[in-house]
């Protein structure tokens, strides 16, 4: 079941608020009024991730975590692939059964967009 993490950054939980269970990590930015901005999912947390990204300004994907190649003496980074897959089904499975602790306006809003691009994707 997903908890929510405390706050350490600069930024308050009226703007951002974060969920995780150890293999699932919810980030959900709010605008000035309240609503979701975008959310961020990561699925597979440590393994092979992938993210669902929403945002009002571009479309909703679902893409790959990728490790990228470290240079000397920096620390290995992480970034969003550019290839869009297909939201499989049984990822909305996977969230429906771990987010109950989200405020019920917030989970269903990103049940939504997670339908939305399932339809979309026909995965």
């Amino acid at each position: 079941m997903l908890a929510k993490l405390p706050d350490h950054s600069l930024i308050t939980e009226e703007d951002r608020v974060r969920y995780t269970d150890g293999s699932i990590s919810v980030t959900i930015w709010f605008d000035v009024d309240n609503t979701i901005f975008s959310f961020e999912i990561i699925f597979d947390l440590l393994l092979k991730e992938m993210a669902l990204l929403y945002s009002k300004k571009s479309p909703p994907r679902y893409v790959k975590v990728e490790e990228e190649i470290p240079k000397f003496g920096h620390a290995k980074k992480q970034s969003i692939g550019s290839r869009v897959e297909n939201l499989p089904y049984s990822r909305i499975i996977e969230f429906e059964e771990v987010s109950e602790c989200i405020p019920k306006q917030e989970r269903n809003f990103i049940l939504k967009i997670m339908h939305l691009i399932n339809k979309n994707s026909g995965a």
